[in-house]
């Protein structure tokens, strides 16, 4: 909008805000508005009755003048009409005469004069003047204007002349008195004069009684004016003095009443503070005493809850200590000689006592989840043995309802994985468990596949599937309910509690859970994990029984298939049956034939309660064809049938079927059948330098013997103390590179130890490395602020244990390196290892090693650059690389060696990102810290030695035909490979 310009009319102007501001504060007072009010009507009326006045004789003033000369003018002619007998002359004469008398009024005529009409030479009538008296007129008239008129007065601005005509006279003669107006304006002038000063008296009246009356009004208005002051200012007993008048005597009332009120209200108003600030005292005082009884319920609270950390802590390490030693030794037992009954018997210790760590671990989460202090643990795991250990645990509670539960390991998984196996356990024997009770009288099967993979990352998902016989719609929604989150955490029963755990566990493992229904009427619990491949650890080397044909015997097809599975990615030739009365006949029919297989595996569940029967019928088939039998089964049918077939059956094999089970059973059974290279273990010794020294300080004698047996194997030299002043004596006489030790001893604590151990030593610092049965993150805590270096929770496990030694120890070769995972020299390529890495896929073994040559002449150019410039760093990133590609292709030689150079760089890469996380910049590696030049440069001219001879073969070779894909047509872009399509 524009605003209008100031020439615009219909344009407001614009007022300041200063002076709107200024006109909206300007007030009067009531002295002004009184004396406004009391002269205005008095000044008014003055001026009127002035005007009136003045008016008034003005008008008398000019009708006494018309009438003086009209009489004047009806006198002379009267006087000439009566001499009408003389001549004219005479009569002009005498009226000469009489006109001078006439002038004796000079006063208020000013001129007479007479005219007469005649005709002049023209012949026209005009006004010939006869006879004049005084000046001459000011206005002349013409005989036209005044023909046929009779006597009247003209007036104008010049003159006032009265005109009469002559009577009797034929002749148009006419008589003219002009009036003196001066005569008429001094007597208005004196009229306005008088009433003039008449105004002024009535004005000064008027002044002074308008004075007196604001006066009088103003003094009663400050007298109410004070009293409400005084009145405002709490004094409530002050009156307004009564007036005269009658409005402000109602006013001072009405202002008295409200005093009077405001009196009352204030002592109302006091009397209630009053009893307020008594009512507010007595609260005060009852919230005081609340406070006090809250702060020792606080108090109280707190203890209970300390005490009850102090139980749960007390009870953990009591049953944990105990456990560690039971665990610990029944494995070292099981690395024993021992037939395959106590190999059961003692796997079974081993998965029971797992079993109640793992419900140990339940009780303690369930509070640490509650309180937001759950910490997950990273260790080398195998899940599909984490699977398999817990469905033999929870075996026996499905056999209570019929049911077999059946693992299925996706072959692709990695054989070592990092992770939380204890918390996974957890996770897996909730959901079986309550899988179990929603079923009856079938299979639960339990699968693991893998859902992709990307370098290191690992994502996983793991489905448990009941078939819903023993569950309701009602308890489906609970469940789903108990698996979102939603369910009401008061009312958990304790597999309610259960479910709410495993949630919790995969939530903090950034992880998934789910319920989904099928369409058989069950459903199926399903979690996705995200894992880390261990790349660090030596790949067990799968077992092969190529062309090995073996009869699967049993009823059950989820078994069946879990096996036949298994069987066919170790090369297997699995053959299927399932009907134990045609049993007999079809390995007679086989007998006859000469294919008989090379073993039968045969499930008790043919017995069908009758095993007497089931006995004759296996011992006929060993007797008569000459079979070589695996009896699998329940532990409790096995045990039914052991003592009978003991001799006879070359192994019995226990459900659920494990992998390690069904392998040990088969090399049992077709020992001539199995190709597979020597093994050092799955947890081969570490290569050291010099042999390591170090002191294991425990109270309790079976752990002591366990860490020694443990460490052993490791090639250390183990030095025992059971306390804290005998370890104290040891570390002071002797030099050890590492000490375990023992939190919770009498005497002098492992805590007390540990710092008076910091508080003596000098120069390098010793690693010290508790063994708690504390699990609690507020004891992890306090032991590594006590001065402790790393903790590890009871029971150890040797994978644990092994981790936590290379993390702390340096590892390195000494002297010329050695190969770690075999006692014969390895092929330079291995062609089978390859398509057992590649899980026999015989293209995606091709791509992978075809991927690994194209980059090992920019590996061999980068290292060389980086050990001429010394950037040791960069080196382990680059060897790092290159050994996680080895891992996957069949060339051993060059993967040992990346392995020991990267193992030698290691030290140096730990301390580069410790010193990242301590300080903003990096810290240059001093002297010290880097390897021993001499070892150095033996690893160093290994690997490239190893990446050369790589080369040279790979110029000569088609891998094509290496690996029987001669025939193949190659894609149109070489660059993109079955490899690129799996990932």
């Amino acid at each position: 909008m524009v605003p209008p310009t100031p020439s615009d009319p219909t344009s407001t102007p614009q007022v300041p805000p200063s002076s709107r501001r200024h006109r909206s504060k300007r007030r009067l007072s009531l002295r002004a508005l009184l004396f406004r009010y009391a002269m205005t009507p008095a000044l008014i009326l003055a001026v009127l009755l002035c005007l009136l006045f003045t008016l008034q004789q003005m008008s008398d003033r000019r009708d006494l003048l018309l009438s003086h000369g009209r009489a004047s003018a009806e006198q002379l002619v009267e006087l000439i009409h009566l001499s009408d007998g003389y001549a004219f002359e005479e009569r002009i004469q005498w009226l000469d005469k009489s006109l001078m008398a006439l002038m004796l009024e000079r006063d208020m005529i000013r001129s007479v004069q007479l005219y007469r009409a005649d005709l002049n030479s023209a012949g026209e009538e005009e006004f010939k003047l006869i006879s004049s008296v005084g000046p001459r007129p000011r206005t002349i008239f013409t005989a036209d204007e005044l023909r046929g008129k009779s006597a009247h007065v003209h007036e104008d601005l010049k003159s006032l002349q009265v005109l009469q005509p002559l009577i009797g006279d034929d002749a148009n003669c006419w008589l003219s008195i002009e009036l003196h107006r001066p005569y008429f304006l001094v007597g208005t002038y004196q009229v306005a004069l008088v009433g003039l000063v008449g105004l002024i008296i009535c004005s000064l009246v008027a002044l002074v009684w308008a004075v007196a009356m604001s006066e009088r009004a103003s003094r009663s208005m400050d007298r109410i004016k004070e009293s409400l002051r005084i009145i405002g200012t709490g004094k409530f007993a002050t009156r307004v003095p009564n007036s005269h008048n009658l409005e402000l005597f109602q006013l001072g009332e009405e202002i008295n009443q409200m005093a009077r009120n405001l009196a009352e209200y204030h002592r109302d108003y006091q009397e209630g503070l009053h009893q307020t600030m008594e009512d507010l005292r007595q609260s005060l005082d009852a919230m005081e005493e609340q406070n006090i009884e809250l702060e020792i319920a606080r108090k109280k609270a707190e203890e209970n809850s300390r005490v009850k950390s102090t139980f749960l802590a007390n009870t953990s390490h009591e049953i944990r200590t105990p456990l560690n030693g039971i665990i610990g030794f029944t494995n070292l037992l099981l690395k024993t000689e021992v037939d395959q009954l106590q190999h059961d018997y003692l796997q079974t210790i081993q998965r029971s006592s797992e079993n109640l760590l793992t419900s140990i671990n339940d009780i303690l989460d369930f509070s640490r989840i509650e309180s937001g202090n759950l910490v997950l643990d990273h260790s080398p795991m195998n899940l599909g043995q984490v699977l398999e250990e817990t469905l033999q645990i929870l075996a026996p509670y499905g056999y209570e309802h019929n049911l077999e539960l059946v693992p299925f390991v996706d072959p692709q998984l990695p054989p070592s994985q990092i992770g939380d196996p204890l918390r996974i356990k957890q996770i897996l024997t909730n959901l079986v468990s309550s899988a179990i009770r929603c079923s009856e009288n079938g299979s639960i099967p339990v699968r693991i596949a893998v859902l992709s993979g990307k370098e290191s990352e690992l994502m996983v998902r793991i489905s448990i599937t009941d078939n819903g016989e023993r569950c309701d719609d009602q308890g489906r929604r609970e469940l789903r309910l108990l698996l979102t989150g939603t369910a009401n955490q008061q009312q958990l029963s304790n597999s309610g509690m259960g479910l709410g755990i495993a949630r919790n566990l995969v939530h903090s493992m950034q992880g998934e859970i789910g319920l989904d229904e099928n369409e058989q009427g069950g459903c199926t619990y399903w979690i996705q994990l995200p894992l880390t491949i261990d790349r660090n650890r030596i790949a067990v080397t799968r077992e092969q029984f190529p062309g090995c044909r073996l009869l699967l015997v049993d009823p059950n097809p989820m078994t069946r298939q879990q096996i036949y599975q298994q069987l066919s990615y170790w090369r297997a030739a699995p053959l299927e049956h399932n009907d134990g009365e045609s049993l007999v006949p079809a390995v007679e029919q086989m007998w006859r034939h000469d294919a008989l297989p090379d073993g039968l595996i045969i499930d008790t569940a043919l017995a069908n309660n009758d095993f007497d029967g089931f006995i004759s019928t296996v011992q006929q088939l060993i007797d008569t064809y000459q079979c070589r039998v695996i009896i699998q089964g329940s532990p409790v049918d096995l045990r039914r049938c052991y003592d009978a077939l003991r001799t006879r059956v070359l192994a019995f094999l226990a459900k659920p079927v494990s992998r390690e089970g069904l392998l040990r059973a088969l090399k049992r059974a077709v020992p001539q059948q199995a190709q597979s290279r020597p093994q050092t273990g799955t947890f081969p010794a570490l290569p050291w330098p010099t042999q390591p020294r170090v002191l294991v300080v425990d109270d309790y004698e079976a752990n002591r013997r366990l860490m020694s047996e443990l460490l052993r194997a490791q090639h250390i030299e183990t030095t025992l103390a059971d306390s804290g002043e005998e370890a104290l004596r040891l570390w002071r006489g002797q030099h050890f590179d590492m000490i375990f030790m023992d939190i919770q001893m009498p005497g002098l604590d492992g805590i007390a130890t540990t710092q008076t151990i910091r508080s003596e030593e000098s120069g390098r610092r010793t690693p010290v490395i508790a063994l708690t049965a504390h699990a609690g993150t507020e004891e992890k805590s306090r032991l590594l602020s006590a001065g402790l270096d790393d903790y590890l929770s009871k029971p150890v496990s040797e994978s644990q244990l092994t981790h936590t030694v290379k993390r702390w120890m340096e590892v390195s070769s000494n002297g010329a390196p050695t190969p770690l995972t075999t006692l014969m020299e390895p092929r330079l390529v291995d062609i089978a290892d390859s398509l057992n890495l590649a899980n026999q896929d015989a293209r995606l073994a091709r791509d992978l090693l075809r991927m690994l040559l194209k980059g090992l002449h920019e590996d061999e150019q980068a290292l060389a650059s980086m050990a001429q410039s010394g950037d040791y760093l960069a080196m382990f990133e680059r060897v790092h690389r290159l050994h996680g590609g080895c891992c996957y292709c069949g060339v051993p030689r060059l993967r040992t060696a990346t392995e020991q150079l990267q193992e030698l760089l290691r030290p140096l890469q730990e301390k580069h990102l410790d010193g990242e996380k301590a300080e903003t910049q990096r810290t240059p590696l001093s002297d010290d810290d880097l390897p021993d030049k001499a070892t150095f440069e033996t690893v160093y001219k290994l690997v490239r030695k190893e990446i050369r001879g790589l080369r040279d073969w790979a110029a000569d070779q088609d891998l094509d035909a290496l690996f029987g894909l001669e025939c193949e047509v190659e894609q149109a872009d070489p660059g993109e490979t079955d490899l690129d399509h799996r990932l």
